[in-house]
């Protein structure tokens, strides 16, 4: 649908008279806040660029979308793609060296990514915006001259394979590649787009074993085991950075399997990436013709390969025996769900009409009358959504999905005959035209009203979108604004593809499957359960057809009565209007204009956005929040229950674009509402009075204990780097509890209880309050009396209203703590390295460690994850709260824990100490500076801004002015400054450093190496029984001593190839590999010295006693004391 009408182009010369570019003429259609000029261009190679000028921009970016994804990855080398996106990224012929690109935007305060979908691949960028020229260059060369560089080919595979690991436990990927799984096995989608190692490899090992056969000349029965390409990394705890006894181009390229997955890969990009495939946006301070001629000096050289647009896949990936089914799966996580999925026609082509948004507006509806409320009054959801998902280039995707309560769960089969009942509703109902006039008139609102955000997310986006068929004038409003209502395709959809026969289910759940009758079985029985196993995560699943009653049924007029089609929006915004006062320079903190003993007012006028929006924050402070578990656990069930109390009613202000929060913080209750402010005081209102006078459903309140308990007991199921990090928290928070501490309250607590506890909790308050927007200084005050009044409670005392602290570490102390991770399937270990450095409100000391964090942040990654390869997520940073100031170092790794602290240790000494010794006095003025760039960023828009403020208000540091006083005590930091705080708090050897690291050990036991020795042996049985090895590679390969599961794998498979083995014998052989290895073990790791940890480590046996032994910090108290009663405004 791109426009083909060449009267919109226009040819532009340059100075010598030659074709530069092509210049589309019609004006972009953008929203009313929007200031920057637009320019989309066509380069000479077909590569067409869309340009943002921005003179305010204080943070350049720049995308480069190509439209080919997994979907197009060749069916032998699954995750090519994927694994193209990490290798591109490793040098170039102008810039070779492989972190050249990283390391030069970190310099220069930006951030880079890159994601592989389905259909398209996406990279991008953000820098300090006078470098954005030799960013963009460093960048353009990716795609003109990529190394492919086989140096890092093993490492990248290795970080394919970390990545894949990482999500292996993550019910979301687990249920996505079941769900492609269960599609047409010839049909692109069900490929395993994120690929590992093995999948990647597998094509590379067949075809390096034909040639080392043909080389050879081996008879059929022979074997070269240089195509044994094991990968060392499953060997996770002992194995070292690097075998010296394996030859370095091995260990770098993958050896023969690897150099051919590479020339795969590389024939793969020449036959997939081209010039006319690509959508590059860029978005700088400069003016337009100088980004336009940027953007054609440096990307004018991608190859065009006159390959035709990515081909549409016009098919349903579901077959017959895809459809009308129940695939029943087990999950990681503790939760029941139930997702129903239909193959829908291609939605960008009916752009202007949405069809599927507007099935999904009625179905994913939570007001009166809808499928959510009659559920949830069933008691048999907590949550409901549907919406169309992405598929490919030609299809796509409905969804509905369902979060169910145990009893939900158990009547799933008539959960999943209301969602029919609702959709032969909206078969039989007449639709009428307002709903889609609705839709329109709120969709053009927030148009019209969008806000800017980050440059990087919005190229990101903006790039991705160009690669869609939208007419070009349309490119920035297409996917979110309706624009006109055609009843067909609505009715096609609902008649043709949302039926019974042509929906799959997926019912998932982790625990209850004993109790639950599932289709085509009796109430509690379990017969017939026979469970496969997805191939690539291992998820449990079998599947049932529906039977022909649900479909009969869901093929009729709905027969649920209570079931109804929305009623007109009452919260559809009508004043508009922006109060918009021109001031010399926007205010840089808000007003203090009320301040007692029951309340606090902060406010401040828009004066920069001018939207018509506002935000509103409430801290309700109370001192029994949380003071202990079970009042913690009340606390956090009353503020579920208000939620759930005011689903109905606030629906519809949602949809209308505003929204609003009430959850428990350590100090009492936090309320937030944002959005158009006509009508916000209306639903502030509301909330409130549903606070103050609650009523405890005892129905709901099973409900969600049960929701709650689930989110207790799967945070101890969370990634083990998520766990290090809260367990580092935990351990320095003074008031925090854990999941266990609030589990044993949750169970014996009764509806009773909470009931008993709102009182009590709201009968002494403080309400600080801000009030942020396009609203008057009249209409703050209001807010705050409305708060006043609805609540009517007594004051705190002024103690009562300190704000939360931290626990200290004394100087010169070393702690670790040991846990095991809770999921006993998850093969990743983690390591939280904390240092405890100052107060946060030492503001020179915070400017250096921020500069310290700035200049090592990409050495840390380069060196730990892509050069020692010890996992995928590797992070490193400051560390803030009350009273204290840190630095972190983040690792999760198959390896050992101890042994990651050992290697943070080795990249301090070596890496670390040794740049900020021989830094240059250039390189380190580029560092400065970059970080000054960033600390004096400007808020984006309204919802950056209020969030900036709140945070400084509600920390209690009051702290508004901190990046401006950061940024000026940078510019008097010089690299001994930043070396010396180094080397006094940072370094290993530094005498009064406070460190604490948290280790997250696996429970996975990894298999044991398989020795020389057993390897010597085996030979000896393989030649027994009649198998020819080429012993002088066999040798060699034996030598790195792979794991013993990674040789019975590879035995395994290759005894399938021998047509003179008897199976007899294969087994046997592979029993002896059991025995050699036991027989033949492998003393101490030529690691285990390193996994040891240095002298005068004290480690943390009880938590509880070593919270108790340390002292608390001071408790933060304004920075400057504010007092504007008088401001005029």
């Amino acid at each position: 649908m791109h426009d083909t009408n060449i009267s919109d182009w226009a040819t532009v010369n340059d100075v010598s008279g030659r074709k530069a570019y092509e210049v589309y003429t019609k004006p972009l259609e953008k929203g009313q806040l929007d200031d920057g000029e637009y320019r989309y261009i066509k380069l000479p190679n077909a590569l067409e660029a869309l340009l943002i000028s921005d003179p305010k921009a204080d943070k350049a970016a720049a995308a480069l979308d190509v439209e080919v994804g997994h979907l197009s990855d060749p069916d032998d080398v699954p995750g090519c793609a994927h694994f193209c996106e990490h290798l591109l990224f490793m040098g170039t012929k102008e810039f070779p060296s492989e972190n050249e690109y990283s390391q030069f935007i970190s310099t220069h305060g930006g951030s880079t990514n890159a994601y592989t979908s389905a259909y398209n691949t996406n990279y991008h960028f953000s820098v300090n915006p006078s470098q954005l020229q030799p960013a963009l260059h460093r960048f353009s060369t990716f795609f003109i001259s990529p190394l492919f560089s086989e140096s890092c080919t093993n490492r990248e595979l290795n970080a394919v394979d970390s990545e894949h690991k990482k999500n292996r436990q993550n019910d979301m990927w687990r249920m996505f590649q079941l769900s492609k799984e269960q599609s047409k096995a010839d049909h692109p989608w069900h490929k395993f787009g994120s690929g590992n190692r093995e999948s990647l490899l597998a094509a590379g090992r067949k075809v390096a074993a034909a040639q080392a056969l043909e080389a050879t000349k081996t008879p059929e029965s022979a074997i070269n085991v240089d195509k044994m390409e094991i990968d060392h990394s499953t060997n996770s705890q002992d194995s070292s950075l690097a075998s010296s006894q394996k030859s370095a181009s091995d260990a770098d390229d993958g050896g023969p399997a690897g150099r051919e997955t590479r020339r795969r890969l590389v024939k793969w990009w020449e036959g997939q990436y081209c010039a006319s495939r690509m959508k590059l946006v860029v978005l700088g301070k400069g003016s337009i013709d100088e980004l336009s001629e940027m953007a054609v000096k440096l990307f004018s050289g991608v190859p065009n390969r006159s390959l035709p647009p990515s081909p549409l896949i016009d098919s349903s990936p579901l077959g017959e025996e895809h459809r009308g089914i129940i695939i029943y799966t087990k999950t990681v996580m503790d939760f029941s769900a139930i997702e129903l999925n239909w193959s829908i026609p291609w939605q960008t082509p009916q752009w202007k009409v949405k069809p599927a948004s507007f099935i999904t507006h009625f179905l994913g509806h939570e007001g009166p009358g809808s499928l959510h409320s009659y559920l949830k009054n069933k008691g048999w959801i907590v949550y409901l959504s549907a919406g169309p998902s992405s598929g490919g280039p030609g299809f796509d995707w409905m969804k509905c999905t369902i979060l169910l309560t145990p009893e939900g769960f158990e009547h799933h089969l008539e959960v999943i005959r209301s969602v029919y009942a609702y959709l032969s509703l909206l078969r039989d109902e007449a639709l009428p035209t307002w709903h889609q006039q609705e839709i329109i008139q709120l969709s053009k609102i927030n148009f019209k009203y969008k806000e800017k955000q980050s440059p990087a997310s919005y190229v990101s986006r903006t790039a991705e979108k160009a690669g869609r068929l939208y007419p070009r004038d349309k490119l920035l409003s297409a996917s979110s604004v309706s624009e006109e209502w055609d009843e067909k395709p609505v009715r096609e959809l609902l008649d043709k593809c949302l039926t019974v026969k042509d929906g799959r289910i997926m019912v998932m759940g982790r625990e209850g499957w004993g109790k639950v009758a599932l289709v085509g079985e009796e109430a509690n029985s379990s017969q017939q359960r026979t469970w496969l196993k997805e191939k690539y995560y291992g998820t449990e699943y079998f599947i049932r057809r529906l039977p022909q009653d649900v479909i009969t049924q869901g093929e009729g007029a709905n027969w649920i009565k209570e079931l109804a089609l929305p009623k007109p929006n009452a919260f559809v915004p009508a004043n508009l209007e922006v109060d918009q006062k021109q001031v010399d320079e926007p205010l840089r903190r808000p007003l203090k204009i009320r301040s007692s003993s029951m309340s606090t007012l902060w406010y401040k006028k828009d004066d920069q956005f001018w939207v018509p929006k506002a935000h509103v924050h409430l801290q309700i402070t109370s001192p029994i929040t949380t003071v202990t578990p079970k009042h913690n656990v009340s606390t956090r069930l009353y503020t579920n229950l208000v939620r759930d109390a005011l689903t109905e009613y606030s629906y519809d202000a949602d949809l209308a674009g505003l929204s609003y929060e009430v959850s428990n913080t350590a100090g009492g209750i936090h309320i937030s509402i944002g959005g158009y402010n006509d009508k916000l005081t209306v639903l502030l209102k509301v909330v409130l009075d549903k606070l103050k006078t609650l009523t405890v459903n005892p129905e709901r309140f099973e409900v969600l204990k049960e929701q709650l308990r689930q989110e207790y007991e799967n945070l101890l199921m969370e990634q083990p780097y998520t766990l290090s990090d809260y367990f580092t928290r935990y351990l320095l928070s003074p008031t925090a509890w854990q999941p266990q501490e609030k589990l044993a309250e949750l169970a014996l607590l009764k509806a009773e209880d909470v009931q008993k506890h709102i009182p009590e909790l709201l009968s002494r308050l403080h309400i600080q309050a801000f009030v942020h927007g396009n609203m008057e200084k009249d209409e703050a005050y209001g807010i705050l009396r409305l708060a006043e009044e609805v609540l009517m409670t007594r004051t705190l005392t002024p103690s009562e209203l300190l704000s939360d602290r931290s626990l200290l570490l004394p100087p010169a102390c070393n702690y670790v703590l040991e846990l095991p991770v809770s999921n006993k399937d998850e093969v990743n270990s983690a390591l939280t390295y904390y240092l405890q450095v100052g107060d946060v409100t030492d503001a020179r000391l915070r400017a250096t460690l921020g500069l310290l964090a700035h200049i090592a942040s990409e050495p840390a990654f380069n060196q730990l994850r892509t050069n020692e390869q010890l996992g995928y997520i590797v992070s490193s940073g400051t560390w803030s709260a009350s009273g204290s100031l840190g630095w972190r170092v983040v690792v999760q790794s198959e390896k050992n824990p101890t042994f990651l602290e050992n290697r943070v240790d080795v990249f301090f000494e070596e890496t670390l100490r040794k740049l900020l010794q021989t830094m240059s006095d250039e390189e380190f003025e580029q560092k400065r500076q970059g970080l000054i760039d960033k600390e004096l960023e400007k808020h984006k828009n309204l919802v950056e801004e209020t969030g900036n403020f709140w945070n400084h208000i509600n920390n209690g540091y009051h702290d508004f002015m901190r990046r401006t006083i950061d940024a000026e005590n940078l510019r008097t930091l010089s690299r001994q400054d930043v070396l010396s705080l180094f080397m006094e708090k940072i370094h290993p050897a530094a005498k009064n450093r406070s460190k604490l690291s948290l280790h997250l050990r696996s429970q996975t036991v990894p298999s044991p190496k398989f020795t020389v020795a057993a390897s010597v042996a085996l030979l000896d049985a393989l030649k027994s029984r009649g198998v020819v090895v080429q012993e002088a590679d066999y040798h060699r390969q034996s030598a790195t001593e792979p794991p013993l599961s990674a040789v019975k794998a590879f035995w395994e498979n290759h005894f399938k190839s021998l047509p003179n083995l008897d199976q007899s014998d294969a087994k046997a052989l592979l029993k002896t590999m059991d025995q050699f290895a036991k027989e033949h073990s492998a003393p101490a790791s030529v690691d285990e010295g390193h996994r040891k940890l240095v002298n005068g480590v004290v480690h943390v046996r009880d938590m509880a006693a070593f919270k108790a032994g340390l002292i608390m910090s001071k408790a933060a108290t304004p920075v400057v004391v504010y007092n504007d009663m008088d401001a005029k405004l």
